[in-house]
């Protein structure tokens, strides 16, 4: 079965594009090999309470916030740890693709200074108690294009907005 693609362009991210979405986060902290199987996979559900904060949990059932900044297009996911006693933990990264997130892990404990502990990719499963995102849907995701189909859009996109060089 051909499927058409078509893509969709997007000006800018906000609130609402994350508000009850569920998403797959895969993260390597810095202290493990470079090695899949270091990586922790887990979910976390992004969701709005009735009094308009914006809270995550995750799949070890662990509390935290999200946010995101509209303008620089920033979003970040806090996790706390026992109340906040052996510290937190933030996954930030700057919004590049409706369907994959990815970024930085920064950490601190009452022992330890805040720093970046890890990095972390995220694939957006749909929402929480309705549609599922399929594969078809998402696509590749950008960590997995070669360079031959990022130049590609490339060239695309230059066509379609009719730039010459």
């Amino acid at each position: 079965m051909d499927m058409e693609w078509v893509e969709e362009e997007f000006e800018l991210l906000t609130e609402r594009d994350f508000y009850n979405t569920e998403w797959k986060i895969g993260t390597l902290m810095d202290d493990k090999p470079r090695d899949p199987k270091y990586i922790d996979t887990t979910w976390v559900r992004l969701v709005t309470t009735e009094d308009g904060t914006n809270s995550a949990i995750w799949g070890d059932g662990s509390k935290g916030k999200w946010t995101i900044d509209v303008p620089s297009q920033f979003f970040s996911i806090s996790k706390e740890s026992f109340g906040g006693w052996l510290g937190k933990r933030i996954w930030a990264g700057t919004i590049n693709d409706f369907y994959y997130l990815e970024g930085t892990v920064r950490g601190w404990s009452p022992l330890s200074p805040a720093s970046v502990v890890g990095g972390w990719q995220a694939i957006r499963l749909g929402v929480v108690e309705g549609a599922r995102v399929t594969e078809e849907e998402r696509g590749v995701a950008p960590w997995f294009k070669t360079s031959e189909e990022e130049e590609e859009e490339e060239k695309d996109e230059k066509d379609n907005n009719g730039d010459d060089e």
